[in-house]
């Protein structure tokens, strides 16, 4: 009788010392929480200190606040009110996040930096490899009808570290309209460009600038500001202020839609691009040019190549 309670006793403190061995605890005592600009246009950090250790219990205090409001308000909360967080879910290294419908409500661009400031927030704990996102229980999908799966810390890169005078020298494909503004040229460019600007703004801004030389024109309004590119899951996301659509050059309707996506997708490694018109992609560029597709370079368009060195 005695063998069998020591043997039990001996039993329940392996159990306990097994289960106190799967809770893992954060070394790290400053986090950061991501907010919204007022502009709605980046990310802002603010640091945070948990009041827990276990990942378990920090992943549902950071869940608390992605829906509050920071009290800096030069901030918005990174999460919309009507956007709620039905489920958090710590498991497996994997922190799973399921929202309500309105979550599909929201602009893209905003969307984009919703998924990168939960990823980055959760992916700072040691214990956190990944975040998957689901809405009402249902994966996430991409402007691609495709899963958005697990994404990581890798999922969204930045220019970090570098100094702000640093340039960098790249050698790109442009694409500009011909004299006529029936076909697009494509001219070869050699420029510098700051190291704190993403290449792929940078293409778009070179074509805003328009061409160099005379035998080509711009497809874009040299009016157009750019609210925001960045390339996610190999789609490349490109958002413009009305001008795009208010100040049409005068040149065939398909050019200036193509003349940025042939650019970015001879640039970067991406498989598609999406536009959007002050975060909205329900729109229609001039007559037939719907901008909720996601478009692919189309090179039936060119015509003919020139080279430009600066």
């Amino acid at each position: 009788m005695k063998k069998m309670r020591m043997a039990g006793l001996f039993f329940l403190i392996v159990c306990m010392l097994t289960a106190c061995g799967t809770k893992k605890t954060e070394e790290k005592t400053e986090y950061k929480m991501y907010y919204l600009s007022a502009a709605e246009t980046s990310l802002e950090e603010e640091i945070y200190t948990p009041t827990k250790t276990e990942t378990k219990d920090i992943v549902e205090e950071i869940c608390e606040k992605l829906t509050e409001t920071n009290p800096d308000n030069d901030h918005l909360r990174l999460l919309p009110k009507k956007v709620e967080i039905l489920d958090c879910e710590y498991k497996n290294g994997t922190v799973c996040i399921d929202f309500n419908k309105e979550y599909k409500k929201m602009k893209n661009t905003r969307e984009i930096l919703v998924r990168a400031g939960i990823v980055k927030v959760f992916t700072q704990l040691q214990a956190v490899s990944g975040v998957t996102f689901e809405v009402e229980g249902e994966p996430l999908l991409d402007s691609n009808g495709e899963e958005v799966g697990t994404l990581g810390k890798d999922s969204f890169i930045e220019n970090e570290g570098r100094n702000i005078n640093t340039y960098l020298y790249t050698e790109q494909t442009l694409y500009f309209a011909n004299k006529d503004g029936d076909k697009l040229v494509k001219q070869q460019v050699s420029r510098h460009y700051s190291s704190n600007v993403p290449l792929e703004k940078a293409i778009v801004e070179w074509l805003i600038k328009g061409p160099t030389n005379s035998d080509a024109q711009a497809t874009i309004s040299p009016s157009t500001k750019i609210l925001g590119v960045s390339i996610v899951e190999g789609v490349c996301y490109v958002n413009l202020d009305k001008t795009f659509l208010s100040d049409p050059m005068n040149i065939q309707e398909k050019l200036p839609i193509y003349s940025i996506v042939n650019s970015l997708m001879d640039a970067c490694k991406i498989h598609g691009v999406q536009i959007s018109v002050e975060g909205e992609t329900k729109v229609t560029f001039r007559e037939s040019m719907n901008l909720d597709k996601l478009y692919k370079a189309d090179y039936s368009l060119v015509e003919d190549e020139e080279t430009i060195d600066e």
